[in-house]
C-alpha cells in the first residue's frame, strides 16, 4: 500500500522536498511506518520527531491504510 509522508521544519530541509510517498505491506503500523521513514536518511534516522496520522498523534501499533498521510513533526524552537 502507498501512504504519503509530508515533511516539516528540519526533516524537510534534510530530504529537500515537503512530501514524498512509501509502499509499505498491509497490516503495517505506524511502528513500521517510521522505521521506514528513518531508513530514507541516515540524518533524518538521528533526527527526533514525532508523527502524525491523518492530522492526529497516534500510539505505535495503529495501522495505517492505503491513502493515509503521516507528518514528519521534529521539534521547533523559536524566540
Amino acid at each position: 500500500m502507498r501512504i504519503t509522508v509530508r515533511c516539516f521544519a528540519a526533516a524537510r530541509e534534510i530530504l529537500a522536498c515537503d512530501r514524498f510517498e512509501i509502499e509499505l505491506p498491509e497490516g503495517s503500523t505506524v511502528e513500521v511506518a517510521e522505521r521506514r521513514i528513518r531508513d530514507i536518511s541516515s540524518r533524518l534516522a538521528e533526527l527526533p520527531f514525532m508523527l502524525a496520522l491523518n492530522m492526529a498523534y497516534p500510539d505505535e501499533g495503529t495501522l495505517v491504510r492505503e491513502g493515509d498521510e503521516l507528518a514528519v513533526i521534529p521539534p521547533v524552537s523559536g524566540g
